[in-house]
């Protein structure tokens, strides 16, 4: 699919322009806007799961109501060591490659992804549902047309770069927490009369079923209930998963993101459970559990006696439904994220660790919004389906993130001076995750977790071939190194400056680092065109991918690494008594540089003849070949040859070339002086000569012995 190319939006900028990174980073409001409204719009669906699962005892709704804001605090309080510790960004994936080792890793970064695509699915479902109540019923059949327009509309915009999505729904976020203070805080402040009757009822009720059941009974009422509502934790990992685009200080930012998620998801998701038992809410159909509470809370607003407590439901209801769609944009932002991290270590196909001339992983934003629309289609748009996926994977993060910190913390206790405050953190985050996710396998696997779960194993198990694809690759490429660099003196020194000559003819070679590939290509392009080629050139293309898009430090290593590589072609070509130069640069795009350099080699040297290698070896192609590796070679290739220059790409046979001929089934016709000879015929013929060669030996050795006893003796 490397022929599949988008139009750019612009053209690809200076990557070294020092005010790039401080142009497209986040400060930590809009970090928080970007990054925060996946859990902040879990107010539309995880209080409510939590408030139904305390059906006939809703007085323990004032123990969920703080334990809630704690579990978020100690969640977070874990990811701001994470942000401390991974401060380029990766979050959980990061964090269990790292402590847990890369299966670990690779088990955490396939849940989030199918975590994230769920997300932009279900957000988009919800939010269409939550819109569409308020108007006539007719619109409802056409929910599934609006879901698939809101997610393309999506795509798009964080097509044209992150930060412009997150400008262009920044209204919308503020709309909801203008809207949401209002509400809830009239909500408390009206009953604050209240509190003390809440209170008794409270120990009352836990008394009575103390007595009737047991404690261990409330505690697993408890439990479950935060299980069932696990919806309203996700979002909490995002920050940590992009810290990377953070502004510097970036540890500071994403903390302070951090505290400013966590204090508005607490707040909002506390407020709506103590809200719901103070306003003694039930469930009314055709109506949402929040839209009951808000229409019970602006039941008396009247200003000059006209009653507009209807309109600021209305209101609040629609901020509600569009921040949902915010939330979907933040599974399209963050998954890309996690992807292209992955894509760095290998388990996921190359292509998703590059970025656009938007400095967007478009890979990444295509197939997780596609796969959204797909997962849309394929459940009918139907949030009642698609929740029963949605917080299981989550949490899979969390607790192998929560585990490999408090392993790490462990291990360190003998060098970090704050090791058990910080240990602590982990552990009662540990138990936290641990025993929601057991317990939300446990509740929602009948239900569908159990697809949940295959969806992630199958993710699981695709990371592992495309990881064991790249490690044969690279055990080839080395195989093909150790041969190659033989030819290499030890010592390589530059040689003297050959002069070159711009007006001959001039054999240009794109290389990526100087390797046996590379070699490999020079020396057969020297055997084929050196009795006539004056000046040899190296073109390296130095792509800035999601490992490199850290900084400018980042990007000052790469252009010392790609020059020292085109130093040793030069070093080596001089050495070998050969003119040589070399040309680079540096982007996003691997086809627009490599078109570049074609060009400026061109320039200098108009009597260019190009050249690039290609390793072939049939046991490690598979059908998929093409989905794992670029071959933008044969793309530029094309384009070459469309503007007059030939361009050879040079096969390299890393384990020789096949030594069956090929079949032939067509008749063929050739010139009469022309003889065809099969290889079944040139077998029998060679076998027959081998016997006379046999027999005539066996002949000639007869009267030799026979005739020496004529010889004359001296």
């Amino acid at each position: 699919m490397a022929w599949i190319r988008l139009p750019r939006f612009r053209r690809a900028v200076n990557v070294f322009n020092p005010k790039l990174f401080e142009s497209l980073s986040l400060a930590a409001f809009l970090a928080w806007v970007g990054l925060g409204s996946d859990a902040l719009s879990s107010s539309a669906y995880g209080p409510p799961e939590i408030y139904y699962a305390l059906k006939g005892h809703e007085y323990l709704a004032v123990f969920l109501a703080i334990g809630i804001p704690i579990s978020v605090f100690i969640i977070s309080a874990g990811y701001k060591q994470v942000i401390a510790l991974f401060p380029d960004g990766g979050g959980g994936y990061h964090t269990a490659s790292t402590l847990l080792g890369p299966k670990a890793g690779l088990v955490s970064g396939s849940a989030l992804i199918v975590d994230y695509v769920l997300t932009a699915a279900i957000s988009v479902a919800s939010g269409t549902e939550t819109l569409l109540s308020s108007l006539p019923a007719y619109w409802y059949s056409e929910r599934i047309l609006i879901d698939v327009a809101i997610l393309l509309f999506l795509i798009f915009i964080n097509l044209r770069g992150m930060k412009e999505s997150i400008k262009i729904l920044l209204p919308i976020f503020m709309a909801f927490v203008g809207t949401h203070i209002i509400m809830l805080g009239f909500g408390l402040l009206s009953h604050v009369g209240d509190f003390p009757s809440i209170a008794s009822n409270t120990i009352a009720g836990a008394r009575n079923d103390d007595q009737l059941y047991g404690w261990i009974f409330i505690a697993a009422l408890v439990m479950r209930a935060f299980s069932l509502g696990g919806g309203t934790y996700t979002g909490l990992e995002a920050v940590a998963n992009g810290v990377h685009i953070m502004r510097e200080p970036r540890i500071q930012t994403g903390q302070r993101t951090m505290t400013l998620l966590a204090t508005s998801l607490s707040l909002v998701a506390g407020s709506l459970i103590f809200l719901y038992l103070m306003y003694h809410v039930h469930e009314h159909s055709g109506q949402t559990l929040n839209a009951v509470l808000y229409t019970a809370i602006t039941s008396d607003w009247t200003i000059a006696g006209i009653h507009f407590g209807p309109t600021a439901t209305v209101i609040t209801l629609v901020t509600e439904g569009l921040l949902l769609f915010i939330a979907a944009n933040t599974g399209i932002i963050t998954a890309p994220i996690v992807m292209a991290n992955m894509a760095v270590d290998r388990w996921l196909p190359e292509r998703f660790s590059y970025l656009s001339d938007r400095f967007v992983s478009r890979n990444g934003i295509l197939l997780v919004g596609f796969a959204a629309v797909a997962i849309l289609l394929a459940t009918g748009g139907h949030v009642s389906i698609l929740v029963v996926l949605y917080s299981i994977n989550v949490f899979i993060t969390f607790t192998l993130t929560m585990a490999g910190l408090s392993k790490h913390w462990f291990t360190q206790r003998h060098h970090e001076p704050h090791w058990k405050g910080r240990l602590t953190i982990s552990v009662l985050g540990f138990i936290v995750t641990a025993s929601i996710l057991a317990i939300t396998i446990f509740e929602k696997f009948d239900a569908g977790g159990w697809f949940t779960l295959l969806v992630t194993l199958i993710v699981v198990v695709l990371g592992y071939l495309i990881y064991r694809h790249y490690k044969s690759i690279r055990k080839i490429t080395a195989e093909l190194d150790e041969t190659m660099l033989d030819v290499v003196p030890e010592h390589l020194e530059p040689g003297p400056n050959l002069p070159l000559d711009p007006r001959g003819a001039t054999a240009v070679f794109f290389v990526s680092r100087f390797d046996g590939l590379g070699l490999h290509t020079l020396l057969t392009a020297h055997r084929m065109v050196g009795g006539f080629v004056k000046n040899y050139v190296f073109l390296l293309a130095g792509i800035v991918g999601q490992g490199e898009f850290k900084g400018i430090k980042a990007l000052e290593d790469l252009k010392v690494y790609v020059e020292a590589e085109a130093n040793q072609y030069m070093a080596f070509c001089r050495n070998e008594g050969m003119a040589a130069t070399w040309f680079a640069t540096y982007s996003t795009d691997r086809i627009l540089a490599m078109e570049e350099l074609a060009d400026v080699a061109i320039r200098y040297f108009p009597q260019s003849i190009f050249f690039a290698g290609r390793v072939i070896d049939n046991r490690a192609r598979g059908p998929f070949h093409g989905l794992l590796h670029d071959e933008v070679s044969f793309i530029v290739q094309d384009r070459l040859q469309h503007d007059g220059f030939s361009m050879m790409i040079v096969p390299v046979h890393v384990h020789g070339i096949p030594s069956q001929p090929p079949r032939i089934e067509l008749p063929i016709s050739m010139s009469p002086d022309m003889e065809l000879v099969q290889q079944e015929d040139a077998d029998k013929e060679g076998s027959k000569a081998k016997a006379q060669a046999q027999e005539t030996g066996e002949a000639a050795e007869q009267p030799t012995s026979g005739n020496s006893q004529d010889v004359p003796r001296n």
